[in-house]
């Protein structure tokens, strides 16, 4: 493989991914606002606020999952020249996709009511619970959202999806500054207008994101014939085979980090209000990272329809490569600057010495972090999700998870020890998955290749 290779994978992979990244940044830079914000309210707002996304964070994720079945399947049959496939994966993707949204703000709502079982600090709990209940019925136009988007990038338009997430990060931003402190006649509403805010920027976004696709006639005209025809128990088996065991990989790997942040609320308020502020930060690399490794599910995934499995394997190498290449500069910057980043946040004298010391692991992980995620990427579109699935479990919950609790519970380690546990999974993950693709893509060549 040359080097001329590489640039030009470099240069298809970063025209996709820049727009995922781009979207991603900006809704990570809207969730520090609320952080933000919230952080004005005090210790136990914030905290409120951590609870509520380890329990959230959950579900989103493993909708978001579930969707990402669509990308591979369109972005195949885009490749393979498959017309009539495409709106056919978007309407049983659909159904599935809001079918899980309203069972999962159906369970969310039946737990608020028994929050106290969390042991958590009893003022956390109480703000928490009305952000949780609104927070949850967001998550129906999410997962709406979630999968207009997921088809526009599988067919490689990944601008789209961007332009209406700018869209709806602006009106999440403004709405967040209105309720929280009750501006321009709004009453304060506090760490529920915060809720209230995304409840509205994602019904936003539905409206942005169909606005542009209609005016795209290579999107519209599968999009508007997706509903004539018949629901077929093959495809919603196909996009449950993928979605299915796609969730579970990233359900592995959020509720750890989300079993983290209630372990870190047993600890105490202060070190949750720090892990908050640590992990809002290193969610801001993640979520870049999602954009490469999104852009390695199309790309592989086009690839394997065209039948160029060369193609397929060097477009999931260079990716890999490059998220090294990036991690590594926002290491660098989490060490470099970790004594003034969580002041943004707050200047509670108990909270800033953890949060900066949290740092210095949340820099620890990067590279782990952004290989496995790439990784587990473009093995997706070789549609290859099972054995990543086991590797994931194996991961988080065999070892990152029960080192967390051991290293700060039983061997002492505080705070610290959850996050030691969280590099040691996601260090795991990483290596297995990228051996993962390489034996997968290596299998997959063919002679002439």
């Amino acid at each position: 493989m040359t080097l001329k290779n590489y640039r030009e994978d470099f240069r298809l992979n970063l025209k996709l991914a820049l727009p995922i990244m781009g979207a991603q940044l900006g809704q990570v830079t809207v969730n520090i606002a609320d952080n933000i914000m919230v952080g004005r309210l005090g210790a136990a707002p914030l905290a409120s606020i951590s609870v509520s996304i380890a329990i959230l964070i959950i579900f989103m994720v493993v909708g978001m999952g579930i969707s990402f079945a669509l990308p591979p399947l369109v972005s195949e049959a885009d490749g393979a020249n498959n017309r009539s496939g495409i709106g056919s994966f978007f309407r049983h993707s659909l159904l599935i996709n809001i079918g899980f949204a309203v069972v999962s703000c159906l369970l969310i709502a039946s737990f608020i009511p028994h929050m106290a079982i969390l042991r958590h600090d009893p003022e956390v709990i109480t703000l928490a619970k009305p952000y949780l209940l609104i927070s949850a019925f967001a998550l129906i136009p999410f997962m709406f959202f979630q999968t207009l988007r997921c088809y526009s990038d599988g067919l490689s338009n990944t601008v789209i999806p961007m332009k209406a997430i700018i869209v709806g990060n602006i009106v999440n931003l403004l709405l967040n500054y209105v309720l929280i402190f009750g501006k321009w006649g709004f009453p304060q509403m506090g760490v529920a207008g915060a809720a209230w805010a995304s409840l509205v920027a994602r019904l936003v976004m539905i409206g942005v994101i169909l606005y542009l696709i209609m005016r795209r006639q290579r999107l519209w005209i599968h999009l508007r014939r997706a509903f004539v025809g018949r629901f077929e128990s093959l495809v919603v088996k196909r996009l449950i085979a993928l979605g299915v065991p796609t969730s579970l990989q990233m359900f592995f790997e959020v509720s750890a980090f989300s079993g983290a942040a209630l372990l870190m609320g047993m600890v105490g308020k202060n070190e949750q209000a720090a892990h908050q502020i640590t992990i809002n930060m290193a969610s801001t690399t993640f979520l870049i990272a999602t954009g490469v490794g999104m852009a390695s599910t199309i790309r592989v995934g086009n690839r394997l329809g065209e039948r160029n499995t060369l193609g397929a394997r060097r477009a999931g190498f260079a990716a890999i490569l490059q998220i090294v290449l990036f991690m590594l500069c926002t290491a660098l910057i989490l060490v470099v600057f970790r004594g003034f980043l969580p002041k943004l946040y707050m200047s509670d004298p108990m909270v800033l010495p953890i949060a900066s010391h949290l740092l210095l692991f949340a820099a620890l992980f990067q590279i782990p972090d952004g290989v496995q995620v790439v990784a587990v990427g473009a093995l997706r579109g070789l549609q290859d999700v099972r054995i990543p699935t086991f590797i994931c479990f194996v991961a988080y919950w065999i070892f990152g998870l029960p080192l967390s609790y051991v290293g700060t519970f039983v061997w002492g380690w505080g705070p610290a020890g959850i996050w030691i546990g969280l590099v040691v999974g996601l260090s795991i993950a990483a290596g297995l998955l990228t051996y993962r693709f390489y034996l997968k893509s290596r299998d997959q060549l063919s002679p002439t290749a």
